[in-house]
């Protein structure tokens, strides 16, 4: 093999290594777009401060928005949340199942590790934006608001042991990759045995459901008016 050959198979695998560890840590919450840059750059140098790097770096809410009056009942919920139709799904089934029976039910929203150091962080500004969205489709029935960083199972996990909250509600993402990654939050949830946890699925219209729409008549009783 020349020289050249073998210059190239060393570059290729520096890089190699270095993307590896910058996919490892986004898994483990640093999602920041540079990681990969750094990955490329120093290659297995980057491993030395991957490990320091992922360690939970704080425990709370990084913001928290107060938005509703506690509810009539004693439970405390949580719903995670994060900008999809999907979670907003899981928030609605949470707050038509749930409100009268939950003295607090927060939305939580997770972001990576490297916006905890940074509140102008790109992601906060999106986490606080989606919230916001959150506060006004739940019309009051959400307590509260919080922002919190790492992988998000963890992340949530962590929450709602420290929150002493009662039940831990998310919602699935459709079909692919999406719901491979759903797996990297909803499968270590559940195979926890501290919170219980609610998985929704994803709606599925119906006929039923498009010649109610289309129908003048008002909707039946139980439906929920957004």
């Amino acid at each position: 093999m020349s020289d050249l050959a073998l210059a190239l198979t060393a570059l290729r695998a520096w890089i190699a290594v270095g993307l590896a560890t910058a996919w490892w840590m986004a898994r483990k919450g640093c999602r920041h777009w540079g990681w990969p840059l750094m990955g490329i750059v120093f290659g297995p140098i980057l491993t030395l401060a991957a490990g320091e790097r992922t360690q939970l770096h704080r425990l709370g809410p990084l913001a928290r928005t107060g938005v509703g009056p506690p509810g009539p009942g004693g439970l405390r919920v949580l719903v995670g949340v994060d900008g999809s139709p999907q979670s907003l799904n899981a928030l609605d089934r949470a707050t038509e199942l749930l409100t009268p029976y939950a003295q607090a039910l927060v939305a939580v929203e997770v972001v990576g590790y490297d916006a905890a150091d940074d509140e102008t962080d790109p992601s906060i500004t999106a986490a606080r934006n989606h919230l916001r969205t959150v506060a006004e489709h739940a019309v009051g029935r959400v307590t509260e608001c919080d922002i919190v960083s790492g992988p998000p199972a963890q992340a949530l996990m962590g929450y709602a042991e420290e929150q002493d909250i009662d039940l831990i509600v998310v919602g699935t993402h459709g079909r692919g990759l999406s719901r491979r990654l759903l797996g990297d939050v909803a499968r270590p949830l559940v195979r926890q045995h501290t919170v219980p946890v609610l998985v929704v699925g994803e709606h599925r219209r119906t006929s039923s459901d498009e010649a109610r729409e289309g129908s003048a008549l008002p909707p039946p009783p139980h439906s929920r008016h957004a």
